[in-house]
């Protein structure tokens, strides 16, 4: 299905002085699409980093998205082209939720492209990484496929379809698929046109009922946050904090008893996979060589071992720590209180002591 409508005269002048783009945009677009390449954790090489979309056409508005897509052979990193198209899906989901990019008030949404994949002929294509054009777009009329819309829509599905209630970030999530939602369907209005890209997007998601989910499950995660089942009590968090602060200042490390009354009290899983398979969960975790990772992790956690070593991690980082058992506390509503008071008694602690 092939739509058109009438555009404007000019490329974004955001991004365009006629029919070249910015310099020093480009650089910047260059940088951050290396960014996103270093965050996916492949060895395959960038074949290509493409502009694409409205602001690569002349149907823009001033809430197009700026949509970079990285270029790279899927069969390079694996024989399955389903696996490698969902690992590529949720490292986006997480880029997008850690690292809400704008430029002049547009959304930067970054791709992993296989590179095989053919373009509409009729799509404005640019090449960021040669700053030339690869199909200039027309000024006169803009055609509008299938492809164009899905590839505009999948995203969003995928998000919306990996969305876990059990996840400490769900509500973040939702909220940032929401705003997301709510400016692409401005740029299609902005657009006048009921064919825009954006706004045929908006619709196929609404149809196909992926609005009306969002909406439901953002109603579970608010009950689910009236419930007050699993609330460690205020004596119980004391207890753990003059625990874990006493075996940080080894003051009294923990022997057999007190790992039993924090493992009890935070309600506490042993599994080498962590927050990978419990998020939000207290977790202890079995090490051979006291290393910690926190790649696919999309919230703080704080960690200690046996010998009193402790650190918050952050998303997307690697630790090491010298004992082999790991206690991760995830700086999550439900445990920031505590970890914030462990925190300062230790502060305050180290303060005494000297």
């Amino acid at each position: 299905m092939i739509n058109e409508y009438e555009t404007h005269s000019t490329l974004n002048p955001k991004l365009w002085d006629g029919e070249q783009l910015h310099p020093k945009l480009r650089v910047g677009l260059v940088r951050i699409a290396k960014a996103f390449y270093k965050f996916l954790g492949i060895d395959s090489e960038i074949k290509d980093i493409l502009l694409i979309g409205s602001n690569a056409n002349y149907n823009w508005t001033e809430h197009s998205d700026i949509d970079l897509h990285v270029l790279i052979n899927y069969l390079d990193i694996d024989a399955n082209y389903h696996v490698v198209s969902e690992f590529f899906h949720a490292k986006k989901s997480i880029w997008n939720n850690n690292y809400p990019l704008k430029y002049k008030g547009m959304n930067i949404e970054l791709y992993a492209q296989d590179s095989k994949q053919e373009m509409h002929s009729t799509v404005g294509v640019y090449s960021i990484m040669s700053g030339k054009w690869i199909k200039k777009p027309s000024a006169d009329t803009i055609a509008v496929d299938d492809d164009a819309i899905e590839m505009k829509a999948e995203p969003y599905q995928y998000e919306i379809d990996k969305l876990d209630l059990q996840d400490p970030k769900a509500e973040f999530k939702i909220q940032n698929l929401k705003r997301r939602l709510k400016d692409l369907r401005q740029t299609g209005l902005d657009a006048e046109g009921e064919y825009s890209v954006e706004n045929m997007a908006y619709k196929h998601l609404r149809n196909n009922g992926y609005l009306e989910r969002l909406k439901q499950l953002e109603k579970k995660v608010i009950m689910s946050k009236l419930t007050v089942e699993h609330v460690v009590n205020e004596q119980d968090m004391h207890n753990i904090t003059e625990i874990i602060t006493g075996h940080i200042l080894g003051h009294s490390p923990m022997g057999t008893d007190q790992w039993k009354t924090l493992f009890s009290s935070t309600n506490a899983i042993v599994d080498s996979n962590g927050q990978w398979s419990h998020p939000g969960r207290c977790t202890i975790i079995p090490t051979t060589n006291g290393s910690i990772t926190m790649q696919n992790v999309s919230y703080p956690v704080f960690a200690f071992d046996e010998t009193g070593h402790h650190q918050m991690m952050q998303p997307e980082q690697e630790y090491t720590f010298p004992g082999r058992t790991v206690f991760e506390i995830p700086h999550t509503a439900q445990w920031q209180t505590m970890i914030i008071q462990i925190q300062n008694a230790i502060n305050n602690g180290r303060k005494y002591a000297k």
